[in-house]
């Protein structure tokens, strides 16, 4: 079971990432930032690859992630719970997940280093040397095996180093055209910021829509994550049926994030030409920490 939670709260880290990106595609080399700031390199399977299209890096509700995608449609992204300047193991029980998608395949399911619990074939480590908060510039190294269960495809990253990665902070508000608007224990809660994005399948789940509604500091938020194709109609939220997620995250502590254990979503309409959906929902979240 500490295996199971620690999977599902990685791959809610991943996701919740995706979204204060904005939408980070290889394609299109949209992250909410566009250009590249510092430096990020890797070897990939011992072939020299640079972050030469878009870096980013966000430091919010107690998660640090550095991203860099490639002109050649490669990504790499790190999900980390924040401790600061430290050592961050990747692997199957910890929180914190290492991922690469290669756009180029004929299948762009992403690899990730929580995928098994086998050192051989996924996980490793980041580490942060240094995060000047000051300029907002954040630096270190990191090595990890990468995993896509689906068709048992490997990637082994290594010599990894990001320098002087520009991070943020905050979220910009949302246009009035978005709206969120939810009660939790009774309270009316209308978050400045809603960001929904379409994410990239993390095995095991397929590609999905994440929907988030938070404060500017990304400290409180609520957030909903679901199929990409997902159709009018009503769906039961689970979080450990890893498919139709509902979670809450009263504050930054990542100790203290919640997921639904029962609860409704209702799709109202999804058109997916202007990428605009609606829909209500309700859910009883509980600790995903919980140590009973």
């Amino acid at each position: 079971m500490t295996k199971k939670i620690g999977y599902i709260f990685s791959l809610i880290l991943t996701v919740l990432f995706f979204s204060c990106q904005q939408e980070i595609d290889p394609n299109t080399g949209g992250t909410g930032n566009t250009g590249s700031t510092g430096d990020f390199r890797a070897k990939i399977d011992g072939v020299q690859w640079v972050a030469n299209k878009t870096t980013g890096a966000s430091r919010m509700s107690g998660f640090i992630n550095i991203t860099g995608v490639g002109t050649d449609k490669k990504l790499i992204t790190m999900t980390l719970t924040d401790s600061g300047v430290h050592h961050y193991i990747l692997n199957d029980a910890s929180f914190n997940v290492g991922a690469f998608q290669d756009s180029t395949l004929p299948n762009v399911v992403a690899f990730s280093s929580n995928a098994s619990g086998d050192t051989a074939i996924a996980g490793g480590y980041v580490d942060i040397t240094s995060i000047d908060t000051a300029r907002k510039k954040i630096s270190g190294s990191f090595r990890f095996k990468v995993l896509r269960p689906m068709d048992n495809l490997k990637r082994n990253i290594t010599e990894g180093v990001f320098t002087n990665i520009s991070y943020t902070t905050s979220l910009a508000p949302t246009p009035t055209t978005d709206t969120f608007h939810v009660k939790i224990n009774g309270t009316l809660y209308t978050p400045p910021v809603v960001v929904g994005v379409s994410t990239p399948a993390i095995p095991p789940m397929t590609a999905t829509i994440a929907i988030n509604g938070t404060d500017q500091a990304a400290s409180k938020t609520v957030g909903l994550i679901m199929p990409k194709d997902i159709v009018p109609g009503s769906y039961t939220l689970d979080l450990f049926g890893a498919t139709y997620i509902g979670v809450y995250n009263p504050d930054q502590d990542p100790n203290h994030s919640q997921g639904a254990t029962s609860g409704t979503l209702t799709i109202l309409s999804h058109n997916t030409t202007t990428k605009r959906i609606r829909g209500n929902f309700n859910f009883h979240a509980e600790a995903i920490l919980n140590p009973c």
